[in-house]
């Protein structure tokens, strides 16, 4: 009665393993067969089993076991599968056509590899893989609970280093060896270390984290794709605020992003309760389990150690910080080799993260304009940009903060007649307006365009003759005898939040608390 209620909800990773376990029973691989890894650990934990990892305790075992196993269910296709790694001792394979207890396994893939152990050239990271017994494979592996063994014929699980079962069932991240050795064949490891200890919320050592910090350095000799990917595993656990102080701490973030470091001990402004460092982490801490947040939550406050300026009263300010930080982000995701889409996407939230701010604690400030405007601007990105602006609300200093902000922003944007994502579909364009008033390409034209722009985040249901009746009215004014208006326009300004020259036309299309847009109207009413 059992197996039947196990049957009925067995996984298929699960039937995969019992199917493999009854063929192996009367083979020559019958006790030298393994689940290695992850999957023992898992099942320890009470976990469903995801990936399937075979140890075979045999010279070239994960390649013979790999094209036996094929060919004996009749899945074997040379070349094809098993998929055959010869230089480290692996093969893939899948159980295509194979159902077993009603389930379809073809969809599984299955790595097996002979027991080995790895010898690293130093700041090399191509090892020479030789074949090992199983208690040198457990003692070469990462961590104490990935070092266990399930027998797939018996399903005794085996602990070689008599540490690993008690370490997971009383939470402990330890290496099987000397963490200092175990680290100096795969720096990497280190990054995993961290990683399980804020994914399971475990310990660590004292003398794990004295390694981590001896061996920071190795870390340059990774490649920045693994490195990213240890990066975004820690920041969508449940705990990425610890993950990114111990980063700091242990001295590896100096080698992932350094300039996370420098926010450390940089005060705020009455609106904050903790310096920089400590708010970024609270902002990542609240912000929903979306890559692209938690990376804009990461990079939001970065450039604020830059930025940092005080006025003659000793208020603190961090001008054109959201720029900056933009900046960042685009140079510190290129170095650890983000997609461009992904950099473009963080950069952008960024960059406008303070946008809604002047809107309120319910943002009844801002009006059906300014929410327009922003989406179209935002465009596709607008979800996850949500997601780090109310994040960073309810992480201030309680006066400051806007709980409820976000959420009903939200609504009315959702409710809006004609919200967008991208530019605005105009009624009328360049053509058009070249046609009407006979005039030739230029800057008056870009001018133009964006009156009707203007026009119509005001009312998107603009049509084409009122379109054309804000082109003309803005001609008229543009195109003056004296032209005193068109040059004002064309004349810069200083940005006092990033201290460069920006032109006057585009200062005054910044909302209207901008110190840009301030400076340029104190300009035009001279």
């Amino acid at each position: 009665m059992i197996r039947l209620y196990n049957l009925l909800f067995e996984s298929t990773e699960e039937s995969a393993l019992d199917y493999l376990g009854r063929l192996i029973q009367q083979s020559p691989f019958a006790g030298k067969v393994f689940l290695a890894g992850g999957a023992v650990r898992d099942e320890i934990l009470g976990q469903p089993v995801k990936d399937i990892d075979i140890v075979v305790a045999m010279p070239d075992g994960g390649i013979q076991f790999a094209n036996w196993i094929t060919k004996k269910v009749g899945a074997y296709k040379d070349g094809a599968n098993p998929v055959v790694y010869p230089r480290f001792g692996t093969a893939k394979f899948n159980l295509r056509g194979v159902t077993h207890n009603g389930i379809d396994l073809s969809g599984i893939d299955i790595e097996s590899v002979m027991t080995r152990g790895e010898k690293y050239e130093t700041g090399s990271r191509k090892p020479e893989v030789v074949y090992a017994d199983l208690k040198a494979d457990a003692f070469r592996r990462d961590l104490t609970v990935n070092s266990l063994y399930k027998d797939l014929v018996t399903g005794e699980i085996i602990d070689l280093t008599g540490r690993g079962r008690a370490d997971i069932e009383n939470g402990i991240v330890r290496t099987p060896l000397d963490p200092s050795e175990t680290f100096a064949d795969d720096p990497l490891r280190m990054l995993r270390a961290i990683r399980f200890a804020v994914k399971y919320n475990w310990k660590m050592p004292m003398s794990l984290i004295k390694a981590l910090k001896q061996n920071a350095s190795s870390l340059t000799n990774i490649s920045s794709e693994r490195i990213q990917d240890e990066l975004n595993k820690i920041l969508m656990t449940n705990n990425p605020d610890k993950g990114l102080k111990l980063l700091s701490y242990t001295g590896l973030m100096k080698h992932i992003i350094p300039e996370l470091d420098a926010t450390r001990g940089v005060t705020q402004n009455a609106h904050h309760k903790d310096d920089v460092f400590n708010h970024i982490l609270e902002v990542v801490k609240n912000t929903p389990k979306n890559l692209q947040a938690r990376l804009g939550a990461l990079f939001h406050d970065i450039a604020k150690p830059q930025t940092k300026s005080m006025d003659e009263t000793g208020k603190v300010h961090f001008y054109g910080h959201e720029d900056a930080g933009a900046e960042v982000a685009i140079e510190a995701m290129k170095r650890l080799r983000y997609p461009n889409e992904m950099t473009n996407t963080v950069s952008t939230l960024v960059k406008h993260h303070m946008r809604l701010k002047g809107g309120g604690p319910d943002g009844s400030k801002l009006s059906d304009k300014a929410l327009r405007k922003f989406m179209a601007e935002i465009g596709p990105d607008l979800e996850p940009a949500l997601m780090l602006m109310h994040a960073d609300n309810i992480s201030h200093a309680a006066a400051s903060s806007m709980p409820n902000q976000i959420e009903r922003l939200y609504d009315r944007m959702k409710n809006l007649k004609q919200p967008v994502a991208g530019p605005p579909k105009l009624p009328v364009n360049g053509n058009d307006i070249i046609k009407m008033l006979g005039i030739k390409p230029g800057p008056i034209l870009r001018d133009l365009l964006q009156a009707v722009q203007d026009a119509w985040y005001e009312n998107p249901d603009i049509d084409a003759a009122t379109a054309m009746g804000v082109v003309k009215k803005q001609y008229e004014k543009l195109s003056g005898s004296d032209t005193s208006d068109t040059d004002i326009m064309n004349q810069t300004v200083k940005n006092p939040e990033t201290g460069n020259d920006i032109l006057i036309r585009t200062a005054l299309q910044y909302d209207d608390r901008h110190p840009a847009k301030q400076a340029a109207l104190k300009r035009i009413k001279k």
